[in-house]
């Protein structure tokens, strides 16, 4: 994230949300590094499954991945762009995706049929990223370094 996280939390506290960049591309292709707006909205409920929370680390930093499970009060969470699973508890999550601004046009996670079909998307797709990531795509360029050096 781009803000300084106590200023984030006391903007949650005193307006229930904050509108803010963010930094990174671990949401991508949703959330573009430096490029989209993000709003940020206090926690009201409890967290479920696909929505997206903002966290703090033990080393202070602030995240925002997508839930993909929860167990026994822990959150199983994941950026978009990544493959590595996190566990979160309830008390790391300081708020909540509640919309992004792209090219100047909002997409609520609540209420965007866009928005449900890119989640729904992202998560059905993981297992062919993942196959492409890990296996695919580093044996294809062996064989090509393999080729090339002939």
């Amino acid at each position: 994230m781009t803000d300084d996280s106590k200023t984030i939390e006391q903007q949650l506290a005193e307006n229930g949300e904050v509108i803010t960049s963010s930094a990174g591309i671990s949401m991508k292709p949703m959330i573009r590094n430096r490029r989209d707006m993000i709003v940020i909205e206090s926690v009201k409920r409890a967290p479920k499954r696909n929505d997206v929370p903002l966290y703090r680390l033990a080393s202070g930093k602030l995240v925002l991945h997508r839930i993909l499970s929860v167990k026994n009060g822990v959150y199983i969470i994941r950026g978009d762009n990544l493959f590595e699973k996190e566990t979160v508890r309830r008390e790391q999550i300081i708020g909540l995706l509640k919309a992004f601004y792209r090219d100047g046009k909002c997409y609520d996670c609540q209420k965007s049929r866009k928005y449900r079909c890119y989640v729904a998307y992202i998560r059905l797709s993981y297992p062919l990223r993942h196959l492409w990531h890990k296996w695919l795509h580093p044996a294809l360029a062996k064989c090509k370094h393999a080729v090339l050096r002939r």
